[in-house]
């Protein structure tokens, strides 16, 4: 590293989206620390440094971290409260990763979504929960508190449902499963018209780039996800076109067949991207159809083979149940058809 080259810290960095994080920083000439548990390694194109541990775990976090510094550091995964205190004083600029579950009423399953979309980073956020989503505003409240108290630049990202390869947690493996193992039909529910906001990991990846280095960032809580939101069959036709397979796509209401698309199982929701796109010149790197397509090619690869998809994702609906729901389903819509043909 020489004197003036720019160093940033990226706890995580070697998940879906940490991966095109750390590319990002590379490209730009920047001597990249990843401080992760080392369960997944990863060979970047340029070097970088690899600090093993438990980002989750406070004691763990000030021995590894040290009294060292760094021009920016980007927390992706981790214990972001706990990060941010032994960070303070210690680099200029600091960037959480959060999610768009922070925001109040946007867990709620299709079809109760009363949410006005889209979702604007001044949205009300929840503090309520006794779990993840509650615990994420109080992070978000401590970072910008130490913001105002000088103690580093502080801007927070909120990501939507990621997807792309290397990535487990991913809604669009319950199609490209059902594809790989042969069904020829699949439930859609509510005919897969929730509108849920993606974001693809080189878009992401960019994204938390441009809020680390922009200086109109500093102080800002940003959106982050595709441009463009695609509806739920949308996704689904996408996949099954590039994988070319003979999948039927059958529309059902979504309260009876839970677990088959949990893509299509959320209400709507959309985040408004105005603001990094104003302020911080952002716009995707990929269109979201053409990522689409890479993800499904990508999770019917063999590397994907050794992953272990989230049935929270990628639905847990074992095909028996699904196909006594379509026949069921097909024995009521021909009952329709006729009572209404008379």
């Amino acid at each position: 590293m020489s004197p003036s080259q720019p160093t940033v810290l990226v706890v995580g960095g070697t998940g879906p989206s940490g991966v095109c994080i750390v590319e990002e920083f590379l490209a730009a000439g920047y001597a990249v620390t990843i401080y992760h548990t080392g369960r997944h390694e990863v060979d970047f194109t340029a070097p970088t440094e690899h600090i093993h541990g438990d980002p989750r775990d406070e004691t763990d976090i000030r021995d590894k971290l040290g009294s060292r510094h760094w021009d920016l550091a980007v927390c992706t995964s981790g214990r972001l409260r706990s990060l941010a205190l032994c960070l303070d004083g210690r680099v200029r600029r600091l960037v959480g990763i959060t999610g768009q579950p922070v925001y109040l009423g946007t867990m709620q399953p299709t079809p109760a979504g009363t949410l006005a979309l889209p979702i604007p980073e001044h949205a009300p956020r929840q503090f309520d929960a006794s779990g993840y989503t509650g615990k994420v505003a109080i992070g978000e409240d401590q970072l910008f508190e130490q913001h105002r108290q000088g103690a580093f630049e502080a801007v927070v990202v909120r990501y939507p449902g990621v997807y792309g390869p290397r990535g487990s947690l991913s809604h669009e493996w319950a199609v490209v499963r059902r594809i790989l193992d042969g069904r020829t039909r699949m439930i859609l529910p509510h005919d897969g018209m929730a509108y849920f906001q993606r974001g693809y990991v080189e878009n992401l990846g960019r994204l938390v780039f441009l809020a680390a280095t922009v200086a109109q960032a500093s102080g800002e809580a940003f959106n982050a996800g595709d441009e463009t939101v695609l509806s739920a069959r949308h996704v689904a036709e996408l996949i099954v076109d590039e994988l070319g397979a003979p999948m039927e796509l059958i529309g059902v209401p979504a309260q009876w067949c839970r677990g088959a698309y949990p893509l299509a199982e959320k209400s709507s929701l959309i985040l408004d991207m105005g603001k990094a796109r104003r302020l911080l010149g952002y716009a995707d790197k990929v269109d979201a159809q053409t990522a689409t397509r890479i993800t499904a090619r990508w999770l019917a690869s063999p590397q994907a083979r050794t992953m272990e998809f989230s049935d929270v994702f990628g639905g847990r609906m074992p095909y028996a149940d699904e196909d006594r729901i379509l026949d069921a389903w097909q024995v009521a819509r021909q009952a329709f058809e006729s009572r209404a043909r008379h």
